[in-house]
């Protein structure tokens, strides 16, 4: 399982990777990974605030 802060790693990278002029990776399947790991980093945050502290 990654941590929060993996995941937004990870999702700059691929925004970065999107961005690049010659990148191999650009596409359907990029933009649907950058989309759905986006999702995931928003609804995490969502929830962590949610949370009652302890």
């Amino acid at each position: 399982m990654l941590s929060l802060e993996q995941k937004k790693l990870i999702l700059d990278v691929l925004r970065k990777e999107r961005r690049s002029l010659f990148s191999k990776h650009k596409g359907k399947l990029l933009e649907k990974t950058i989309e759905d790991l986006g999702q995931m980093v928003r609804n995490e945050e969502v929830n962590a605030k949610d949370r009652p502290r302890m």
